[in-house]
């Protein structure tokens, strides 16, 4: 089963990876897909599948999708490669290679299109196969599809609705909320016919599920309709109360045993290396293994699994790491202090030159003095990251991963959200499940009678707790941080992160970090004060929250011009 499973899919990756670096949208693949025109018995469906999860995969890299989505908000601030701070400048153009290259976000999207809509217009035919078969296939391929769709209409607006893996944009370009409902429509049809858990390899591995299944479903529709009730549509309560029913049927199927979801005692465990296999928390999960195939298609996947799964990028230059994205300084000055805080943030690291730990700001001149996110650097498999010690004395090669792109505690957060918005639900539960998180964020899990968030909050003050608790919940793991943007945008918040940074005020930091590190006096001489080193220029206007289409399809489509 392994050795067809991977020929199948190293086929269906042929097809599907060898479209050029431009035109993605008049692409059409039947012609690179010769060996696979129809699917003539089950393992060719099975293996369509394992090929829509490779794009997916390839999609998921920092280094193209995230860019348009990473930058430009609190959290996160690109210092060292211009193709990356031009997106958190908001002034990306049409060329940016972050966009165009064969792993850029446009051209990553719409190829999970590509490989969704050849899974949905060939399964119904396959001899062998049974209606749930197909319903299953269907499912999984609209859900991807619709993922894709979700991430392209925030960060580009209107877009062509394409349903034939024939990529030929005759089509009119359609609004977003005609996107939004297209998709909508997707989600409900794979919520519908995803099983709830799977029981066999390779869908099930180690226990746990490794591709998308009902409760998926449930949590990207709760994240879509809480979207839809922000900004631009601004769809309001309404979408808000929808949010929270949705949030609410998957919680409700937890508490109940349906799922067997669960959230962590501790925080560090949650992105944890030697927990990531017993990870409980995982409700949209893709699987990262360093055996995935043969040839070109192996190298990517271990070329993934390596760079996203290490998080070599984010750890400063100093320690062996790349310095390509950190933290900003307010975000971190901001951020409560405990064990979630420690977790997530580097307080030092190993400077390679002095030989020597150092405070994250030790040198304010070097790209390497921001604050670093280190939850995601890891050691190996039973040993995490030492912060002490030169990265490279660390890395211990390959490893097989699971991904988290939603975990329970996001879902708890976006229903106690929706319900301080839309007035509506079980007040008190939202509260329970906001302290929730918290109370693991502050190291209190064994203390029920820890309740950060007082049952008297005000439905404004519970939606803003539940949002603010979003950010701290997801900084620093690429795959998540992606949705901070994407809260800002929907609260129209993004013009005041950008005044914020166009005025670039001093920050003292060194205060602050002798309060969350008491036994480091010895490491600080002096106050030490910064700016942020990503600044904006201009003025704001909406039209930067919508990134440029690649100018060599607007050429071609001049649909696609705004």
């Amino acid at each position: 089963m392994k050795t067809l499973k991977y020929k199948i899919a190293v086929l269906c990756f042929s097809a599907l990876t060898t479209v050029s670096c431009s035109d993605f949208l008049q692409e059409d693949p039947r012609g690179q897909m010769t060996n696979l025109e129809s699917f003539t018995e089950k393992s060719d469906l099975e293996g369509s599948i394992h090929a829509l999860y490779y794009q997916i995969k390839m999609a998921s890299g920092y280094i193209g999708i995230y860019a348009p989505v990473l930058m430009g908000d609190d959290m996160t601030s690109i210092i060292s490669k211009s193709n990356f701070t031009d997106w958190d400048q908001f002034i990306s153009n049409d060329g940016n290679p972050m966009m165009t290259s064969g792993v850029g976000c446009w051209s990553c999207m719409w190829n999970v299109v590509k490989a969704a809509n050849y899974i949905i217009n060939g399964v119904a035919t396959t001899p062998g196969v049974t209606q749930d078969d197909i319903n299953f296939a269907i499912a999984e391929a609209r859900f991807w599809r619709a993922y894709a769709y979700f991430w392209m209409v925030r960060c580009w607006g209107p877009l062509p609705i394409i349903e034939s893996y024939q990529l030929n944009v005759d089509a009119t370009v359609s609004t977003e909320e005609q996107v939004y409902d297209f998709l909508v429509k997707d989600l409900k049809f794979a919520e519908t016919y995803l099983p709830t858990e799977y029981t066999t390899e390779p869908w099930n591995i180690n226990g746990l599920n490794t591709i998308a299944n009902r409760a998926a479903a449930q949590a990207v529709l709760a994240q879509v309709y809480l979207t839809m009730a922000g900004w631009p549509l601004n769809k309001g309560t309404e979408y808000y109360k929808l949010a929270a029913e949705k949030a609410k049927e998957l919680i409700d199927q937890v508490e109940n045993g349906t799922y067997k979801y669960q959230v962590f005692d501790e925080f560090w465990k949650v992105y944890s290396r030697q927990y990531n296999k017993s990870n409980t928390e995982i409700i949209l999960p893709v699987y990262f293994t360093k055996d995935f195939g043969v040839g070109d298609a192996s190298q990517a996947a271990r070329g993934l699994a390596e760079l996203m799964e290490n998080m070599t990028a984010e750890l400063p230059e100093e320690t062996g790491g790349f310095s390509d994205m950190r933290a900003e300084i307010k975000f971190w000055k901001d951020f409560p202090a405990g064990p979630r805080k420690k977790a997530i943030f580097g307080d030092v690291y190993y400077h390679n030159q002095d030989k020597k730990v150092v405070p994250w700001f030790y040198d304010n001149v070097t790209n390497c003095n921001n604050p670093y996110y280190v939850m995601f650097a890891f050691a190996n498999d039973e040993v995490e990251y030492d912060q002490t010690k030169s990265y490279n004395e660390q890395a211990d090669g390959w490893s097989d991963q699971t991904a988290a792109f939603i975990r329970l505690s996001e879902v708890y957060l976006w229903y106690a959200e929706a319900v301080g918005r839309s007035g509506s639900g079980d007040k008190a539960k939202a509260i329970e499940l906001l302290n929730t998180v918290r109370r693991r964020a502050d190291g209190k899990w064994n203390d029920p009678s820890y309740n950060y968030y007082p049952s008297t909050l005000s439905n404004e003050e519970l939606a803003e707790a539940a949002y603010n608790e979003h950010g701290w919940e997801i900084a620093g793991y690429y795959k998540s941080m992606t949705t901070r943007y994407h809260d800002q945008r929907r609260m129209n918040r993004l013009k005041e992160h950008f005044e914020y940074r166009l005025t670039n005020p001093e920050i003292e930091v060194t205060e602050q970090w002798l309060k969350e590190n008491p036994d480091k006096a010895d490491m600080v001489n002096g106050p030490v004060y910064m700016k942020e080193r990503v600044t904006m220029t201009g003025s704001w206007d909406d039209s930067k929250m919508y990134a440029p289409y690649p100018s060599i399809d607007t050429s071609l489509y001049p649909s696609l011009k705004k």
